[in-house]
């Protein structure tokens, strides 16, 4: 017969279902503590993606427009939309999902918010604008009377290196003014101000050419009368030190020859060949000068229309402003 274990033996140490309680307990609490700690609302980092904001757009808040995106941005501060759709008042309901119409909503709602601080921030500018001006009219008639204070007007003071930088930009926009003003009239001349146009778009100016007066259907040739039209046109180039991109554009018919198996080869070709007159019978720098085909994968118009076709075959110039 097996011998009983003494009963201090039977009895020492925690019993076993306690183990078990105790570990349910604590995932209890790690589960709890998840919970709270995915619901709080992370207000260091919506205050500092406000900041950031604030600080974007704050373009002149300073005397001397020296602050804000121009003066202490650097360019490598992303603001994320998503640390502002997370800071909302009631931490408790989740955040709406992308794409869904709440997102929408909330996007909207955000997209107010900051237009109308840019309102407000535009309003501020145009007041300091009209001090400044005030400033140096009235610095001007000291000057003529010898008197004044030499430091009034100082926070309004140009650098040297400013006043070169602005008269290049002055420059630049007086030949552009001259080169539109020069296209239209040459058009008018030439009679074909219905197939050119101009269109300026942000950070560039776009010379429109239709190629029905410059190129033969299925050619990358110039015509005779497309020549004279380039010629006419190219001069206006050559006085310009903005970057320039030819770029050949095709309806969505299909090509296929030997020379042009597809619509690529033909629209590069014809930004080609114009490139060509523009640096060799234009005189226009080459190293201003690229070209580039986009075929019929850029349309302006609709490609199931005779009329939509014809706007699409066309050669834009490109010319960049900044």
């Amino acid at each position: 017969m097996a011998r009983k274990k003494p009963a201090e033996e039977r009895s020492g140490g925690a019993p076993e279902w306690m183990i078990t309680y105790s570990d349910l307990v604590s995932l209890l609490m790690t589960f709890f503590v998840l919970l709270y700690s995915m619901s709080s609302i992370a207000s260091e980092r919506f205050e500092s993606a406000a900041q950031s904001i604030r600080g974007a757009l704050n373009m002149f808040s300073r005397q001397g427009g020296g602050g804000g995106m121009f003066g202490q941005n650097s360019g490598d501060a992303l603001i994320s939309i998503t640390e502002r759709t997370n800071a909302r008042e009631n931490a408790d309901e989740p955040p709406p999902e992308p794409g869904s119409k709440e997102y929408e909503e909330m996007l909207i709602g955000m997209i107010a918010e900051l237009e109308g601080e840019i309102k407000g921030l535009n309003t501020e500018l145009e007041g300091l604008r009209e001090e400044a001006a005030a400033g140096e009219a009235e610095g001007g008639d000291l000057d003529k009377t010898g008197k004044g204070d030499e430091n009034s007007n100082e926070e309004f003071d140009l650098t040297e290196e400013d006043i070169i930088q602005l008269e290049i930009i002055e420059e630049r926009r007086r030949k552009l003014d001259e080169f539109m003003q020069s296209i239209l009239e040459e058009s008018e001349r030439l009679g074909i101000g219905g197939y050119v146009s101009i269109v300026n778009q942000e950070e560039r100016l776009v010379l429109r050419l239709n190629s029905q007066i410059l190129f033969d259907s299925g050619s990358a040739s110039l015509r005779a009368r497309g020549l004279e039209v380039m010629l006419a046109l190219g001069e206006s180039f050559r006085d310009l030190d903005h970057n320039i991109e030819v770029q050949g554009h095709t309806d969505s018919r299909p090509i296929r020859t030997t020379q042009f198996p597809s619509n690529w080869e033909l629209s590069t070709q014809r930004a080609t060949n114009v490139v060509r007159i523009l640096q060799d019978e234009c005189g226009v720098p080459p190293t201003r000068l690229r070209s580039t085909g986009f075929g019929e994968y850029q349309p302006i118009g609709d490609n199931a229309t005779d009329e939509g076709r014809q706007s699409n075959r066309r050669i834009d110039i490109v010319i960049t402003t900044i």
